[in-house]
């Protein structure tokens, strides 16, 4: 390639001009495969009750992130509704003013805001399978069920055996919704849940940020 310094400058220009046009065609192309493969990843955390995914490539490997922020609005209600003893025991308060919630007390508000819960027992749920668990079977699933999509396929591959319809996509889907129910409920009193519920979706909000990074090696 000859200098820079011996080209004309309506070479240079030309030059600049193909290599834009190329780098604006690239970039759109990327931005085209980045936002497929984040809806690929949206799509998996989705139906896995995951907040994270990472899918590999020949060349490389790209994770998307699914992380869900809370923001209470009205820290006093808050407070009020949960009762004082829960709120002191359960949040920090920093020198801000900021609150570290606990990550238990987090995981119920943010399931009580986007209504990812079910009140259903597993007990009753179990129950209801087909085939359903024996009585040993019931007891081990039970205690070992905890609401994570990796440990309780784990878990039921162990007990059931690999599903004959290739995933328990479903069956995880309601243990993860029940175990977010017996959260809440641990939390909450029964006496007067529902307008408990309401009244904490009024003072707080949850959003949702997705991330996608692509990792390589350089040349």
């Amino acid at each position: 390639m000859s200098s820079l310094k011996d080209k004309e400058t309506r070479e240079l220009i030309a030059e600049w001009v193909t290599l834009d046009k190329q780098r604006k065609a690239n970039a759109k192309q990327a931005n085209q495969i980045k936002a497929e493969l984040q809806a690929r990843g949206l799509a998996y955390i989705d139906d896995h009750n995951e907040r994270y995914v990472k899918f590999y490539g020949d060349t490389g490997s790209c994770s998307v992130t699914d992380a869900m922020s809370l923001e209470v609005l009205n820290v006093d209600k808050l407070k009020a509704l949960l009762t004082p003893g829960l709120f002191d025991s359960k949040v920090t308060v920093t020198v801000k003013p900021s609150y570290d919630y606990d990550k238990k007390l987090e995981q119920a508000l943010k399931a009580i805001f986007t209504e990812d819960y079910s009140f259903e027992s597993l007990e009753d749920f179990l129950d209801g399978l087909s085939p359903a668990p024996d009585a040993s079977q019931k007891k081990l699933l039970l205690k070992k069920l905890k609401g994570d999509y990796e440990k309780d396929l784990e878990t039921l591959e162990a007990v059931f055996g690999k599903s004959p319809d290739g995933d328990y996509d479903v069956e995880l889907f309601y243990i993860h919704r029940i175990k977010n129910g017996e959260l809440i409920k641990a939390f909450l009193p029964e006496e007067g849940l529902d307008y408990m519920l309401q009244e904490i979706r009024k003072v707080i909000i949850v959003e949702t940020k997705t991330a996608i990074k692509l990792d390589y090696e350089e040349d």
